[in-house]
Formats: C-alpha cells, sequence, structure tokens
C-alpha cells in the first residue's frame, strides 16, 4: 500500500484511515490531514495493539485507568478505512476520583433509527438517528452536533475524564454562547466550541446536558 501522498479518496465528513497489512497484521497506520496520508506512530511496548477480524481493524490501547477499542471499518472495499465505534473500559481498581471516562458502552460515529450512543469528535460529521441519542463529549475541540433534538430526547453528556464534578462547574467555562441566524454555538476559550446545527436557542437548556466527569 502506498500512503504518504495526496490522495483524493476520503470522506468529506469523516476521518479517515489506512493501514498496511502484512501477514495478517497491522505494521503501520495513517490518517488523512489536509489531503495527505501522514503516519501514525505505533507503540511498541505492548501498550497499543491492532487486530484483524474480517474487514475490520481492531486498535486496543491500553491506558493508565482503562482500555479504549476502536473499530475501523473498510465499508466499500477502497482500503480507507472509517472509524465505526470505540468503548472505554475502566481498570479493576481505578481511583473514583473523576479523571477518568465514566461511560463505558459502545459509542458509535454513525446514526441508527434506534436509541444511539453517539460520539462527538472533532473533524466528524456528528448525526444521530431518528432514536433518542446521547451525544457523548470526550475531547476539547471546535465540535458539531448535526441534527440534536430534545423533543426526541435527545441528551448531551460531558464525560471528558478532567474532573467536571457539576453542570454549575461546566457553566462556569462558557465565555461566550450565541446564535447566528441557524445554529446554537457554544464557546469554552478561543480553542473549544460545540455547534448545534439549527437549533434555536429555545430548544435546547442545561436540562438536556449531563456531565459524568
Amino acid at each position: 500500500m502506498s500512503s504518504g501522498h495526496d490522495d483524493s479518496s476520503s470522506s468529506d465528513s469523516h476521518k479517515s484511515f489506512k493501514f498496511d497489512i502484512v501477514g495478517g497484521k497491522v505494521t503501520a497506520a495513517f490518517e488523512l490531514d489536509d489531503g495527505v496520508w501522514k503516519s501514525k506512530s505505533i507503540d511498541d511496548d505492548g501498550s497499543e495493539t491492532y487486530d484483524i477480524v474480517g474487514s475490520e481493524v481492531i486498535r486496543t490501547e491500553v491506558k493508565p485507568f482503562g482500555t479504549e477499542i476502536t473499530r475501523y471499518a473498510d465499508v466499500d472495499g477502497d482500503t480507507v478505512y472509517l472509524r465505526v465505534s470505540e468503548q472505554w473500559k475502566s481498570s479493576s481498581g481505578a481511583p473514583d476520583d473523576g479523571h477518568h471516562f465514566k461511560f463505558e458502552d459502545s459509542l458509535s460515529f454513525s446514526p441508527s433509527d434506534n436509541d444511539d450512543n453517539i460520539a462527538v469528535r472533532g473533524g466528524e460529521d456528528c448525526h444521530g438517528g431518528h432514536g433518542a441519542d446521547d451525544f457523548v463529549i470526550r475531547e476539547a475541540a471546535h465540535l458539531r452536533i448535526g441534527d440534536f433534538n430534545s423533543s426526541e430526547d435527545d441528551f448531551i453528556i460531558f464525560d471528558t475524564g478532567l474532573g467536571l464534578a457539576s453542570i454549575a462547574q461546566l457553566a462556569s467555562f462558557v465565555t461566550d454562547v450565541h446564535h447566528d441566524g441557524q445554529d446554537f454555538i457554544v464557546h469554552f476559550g478561543d480553542d473549544v466550541s460545540i455547534t448545534l446545527v439549527g437549533v434555536q436557542p429555545d430548544q435546547i437548556s442545561w436540562d438536556d446536558v449531563s456531565v459524568l466527569s
């Protein structure tokens, strides 16, 4: 596989990945960044492993307080993989100090017509389906949620692992809230924001938000 070069075969709405697979093992990983495939480091200390299961690549990373499992799939056979899901599993005996993720169900990167747990990530096209969806935020970035609908019992969950203890504490970090005529936008400083696409100010409240960590 030729990977450190310009490539137009990617999704505009989801991060794209490629893997060099030799003898059923992943030997190199790449992420598309501004049209160029850039190499991603693979830890060789045993904390990060890749497994091939059918048409999927499963990445497992062991961290101090638990394990993160990410599934990638090449759905159309073009050798470009998209993230399908990720899941956090806490280590046995991990301290309950708020400085690690709490939500342990699998998070999806694509919606269904059921009640979904949706991963909200920077650079991703984040959409729910027709059910009551939980949008789970785990990173400080500029984030967009495409179809939040409180009338369908959609919910926004902050599971940052940063020790947030309450909605009041989260609200204290808000630096600006405005509506541009189409979208509802909340800023947490210059580098972090959440845009709710197509949401009017009277269609969202703190009652639609939960803080886990």
